[in-house]
């Protein structure tokens, strides 16, 4: 299905790969990030407001993947999780699509991102002594279903990369690669402590044959 057959998204952006290196110390997969390029006309507010929201990953206009989040930093919360995994400690998922958006870039096909949502909603709660008034997030797993749906009904599938919805496994060289990744970050971690309890060990001795010339 094309985008451009949904009525109800917005257009967010488009993704690149970052020209920034990473430069921490760590242990990353990939040494540069994906980057999202805001669309000129996507409304700034909408960036980290609070949301019920549905994003839609495309690739050339063709519709990849359906997702929902109530992040309280909005789309760029949202996004921030797939646009840098591999460089810090993501599930499975998301180090896939993050792979899957890098593969499509380098063929030079375009992915983009669009979103559909709904602002918070004012209603009365019971509290422990009494009712208040309380802005709070309609349920975006709820809108996911219905786009998922009304998805199925057209292409009797879900979207390439909603794996798991279509009871497909991911790729296996992915699968070995996050398994790897994980065990490579697990031991770099490892290394780190096992440095800083030796340089903390060096300092106290170190203080000690100081107190003890004194």
């Amino acid at each position: 299905m094309e985008i451009k057959e949904v009525k109800t998204c917005i257009r967010v952006g488009h993704i690149i790969i970052s020209d920034v290196e990473y430069s921490g110390s760590s242990i990353v997969y990939h040494k540069k990030a994906l980057e999202l390029i805001y669309d000129s006309k996507f409304p700034t507010v909408l960036k980290s407001k609070h949301l019920s929201l549905i994003y839609i990953f495309t690739v050339n206009g063709v519709i990849h993947k359906i997702g929902q989040s109530s992040a309280k930093n909005g789309i760029s919360g949202c996004m921030s999780f797939y646009l840098n995994s591999g460089q810090d400690d993501p599930g499975i998922n998301r180090f896939a699509i993050n792979i899957f958006i890098r593969e499509e870039i380098r063929k030079g096909n375009e992915v983009e991102v669009y979103m559909a949502y709904m602002d918070l909603i004012t209603v009365e709660v019971p509290g422990l002594f009494k009712n208040e008034i309380v802005e709070v997030p309609i349920s975006a797993k709820g809108m996911e279903e219905l786009f998922m749906k009304q998805y199925h009904s057209i292409e009797n599938r879900f979207p390439t990369w909603n794996y798991q919805e279509n009871g497909e496994k991911l790729p296996s060289k992915v699968a070995e690669s996050f398994g790897k990744y994980k065990i490579e970050r697990a031991r770099g971690r490892g290394i780190k402590r096992a440095r800083g309890r030796g340089i903390k060990r060096a300092r106290g001795r170190g203080i000690k044959r100081a107190r003890g010339r004194g």
